[in-house]
């Protein structure tokens, strides 16, 4: 990895250990330390900013080694440089015998990296719904989703994930009444609030879902689990004060007002910018990254 350290260019190493596919967003808060499932990584904190999906690495060569980064180089115009950064900038590499023992690093293990468990049946039904998702085959998603959920019933997250599901096949009603019991079972400030944002591999395809949506909730205004499943993801794209309007509809319904009010107070929280003790600043993330593993 390179960095500027004062007015010098620093190389230094990175060793990342079993790398997976994040996919969840924690809303308005940070993610529980206590939630380390193999079957998902996450976003930390919001708001989050989109970063790209599968980023292309730029090459770095070396007389011996070549290296790949994920950082991006502009020049003042806002255009991506599209040489080596070392190059671009006039910057030599460092001396190449900074890369001879990589190979020997990188097939050592990582101390105090325990490795991961072996997947669970949950977690083989969690990955093939991921694929289904991205695949755009969401009845595949909504089932494989629903037997993840009957294999790990304590898993808090695994329901939003299903109920995004259910909304991507259009399943409103069902996504409805999945999202209600997720909000009735968690508690905001311990838990979180998440949002399956990362199982798009195209922002548009998540906006053009939630403009269905928004279609219907406005014809049926009436509709209480409309407006909760509208109000819900308009607070999963960031639209905080667009989300206040209909989550105040749902409130006004004695079935949806107690998973209402559990987002409108997210909102509230959202607006006030406060984040719980010890949460990241956000980085320009959001939504899903393929690393591989």
């Amino acid at each position: 990895m390179g960095y500027h350290w004062g007015p010098n260019w620093t190389l230094g190493y990175v060793y990342p250990y079993y790398l997976r596919r994040y996919v969840f967003v924690s809303l308005g808060g940070y993610w529980p330390v206590d939630y380390e499932y193999i079957r998902y990584y996450w976003y930390g904190c919001h708001p989050y900013y989109w970063c790209g999906y599968y980023p292309v690495a730029q090459e770095v060569q070396g007389d011996t080694y070549n290296y790949y980064t994920y950082n991006y180089y502009y020049e003042d115009d806002g255009t991506v440089v599209s040489a080596p950064a070392q190059a671009a900038q006039g910057v030599r590499l460092a001396n190449n015998s900074i890369f001879e023992d990589v190979p020997v690093r990188l097939a050592q293990p990582a101390i105090g990296v325990a490795e991961p468990s072996q997947p669970t049946v949950a977690d083989n039904y969690f990955e093939e719904a991921v694929k289904a998702f991205e695949a755009g085959n969401y009845n595949a998603a909504v089932e494989n989703f629903a037997c993840a959920m009957e294999y790990a019933p304590e898993d808090m997250v695994l329901p939003f994930a299903y109920a995004q599901s259910l909304l991507a096949n259009e399943q409103y009603t069902e996504a409805a009444n999945v999202l209600r019991s997720a909000l009735a079972k968690i508690s905001p400030e311990k838990e979180g609030v998440f949002f399956a944002r990362g199982l798009y591999p195209d922002d548009d395809v998540l906006s053009q879902q939630i403009d269905r949506l928004a279609e219907k909730a406005e014809l049926y205004s009436y509709d209480a689990d409309l407006q909760l499943l509208w109000g819900y993801q308009l607070l999963g794209i960031g639209e905080v004060n667009e989300a206040l309007e209909p989550l105040s509809r749902a409130m006004q319904d004695l079935q949806n007002a107690t998973a209402a009010k559990v987002l409108l107070d997210l909102a509230e929280k959202i607006q006030a910018g406060s984040t719980p003790a010890g949460s990241l600043l956000p980085g320009k993330t959001a939504g899903v990254a393929e690393f591989g593993g």
